[in-house]
């Protein structure tokens, strides 16, 4: 009876990640539709201000159609902000590159970021690792369009 208990939880335990996938997949979906009407919205707002600019320069609305597009602009970082968290990402505090959350320093400008919270590692497969570029300092993985890496912020040669 002990095979059939260990699949009856693999399975539930399978159908759970399977679900909370679907789920995580369809809130991702929905903020990059969000997100597309609201740079729809920006792309709209920037035409009605430089049409009412050309018009008319000393238009009193110019001022009206920049706080509607900052307004806009805030309600897009928030969904990108979101968007972001929801794929494990986060923003590199002084190039804005997008990254792991639980890397240390920028691929792109190599600065340091926060300290992420330890997660457990997974097991990597012996010959993948084999094949992958890693940092001559640390032995990280690192990839092709990386300038520093992330763990330890070594400059990577070309």
């Amino acid at each position: 009876m002990d095979f059939f208990d260990n699949l009856r939880d693999k399975l539930a335990t399978t159908g759970k990640d399977v679900s909370d996938k679907a789920k995580e997949a369809a809130a991702i979906a929905k903020l990059k539709t969000q997100i597309s009407l609201e740079e729809g919205k920006l792309k709209g707002l920037y035409a009605d201000l430089g049409r009412a600019f050309y018009e008319n320069p000393e238009n009193e609305n110019i001022e009206a159609y920049k706080d509607s597009i900052t307004a806009v602009k805030e309600v897009l970082a928030g969904y990108e902000s979101e968007l972001a968290n929801l794929k494990g990402l986060k923003t590199c505090t002084n190039c804005g590159a997008r990254m792991a959350k639980e890397v240390l320093f920028c691929s792109k400008c190599g600065a340091k970021n926060e300290v992420p919270e330890p997660e457990p590692q997974e097991t990597v497969d012996a010959e993948a690792a084999q094949e992958a570029k890693k940092c001559p300092v640390c032995e990280a993985e690192v990839t092709e369009d990386m300038a520093f890496c992330e763990v330890c912020g070594t400059k990577l040669d070309d």
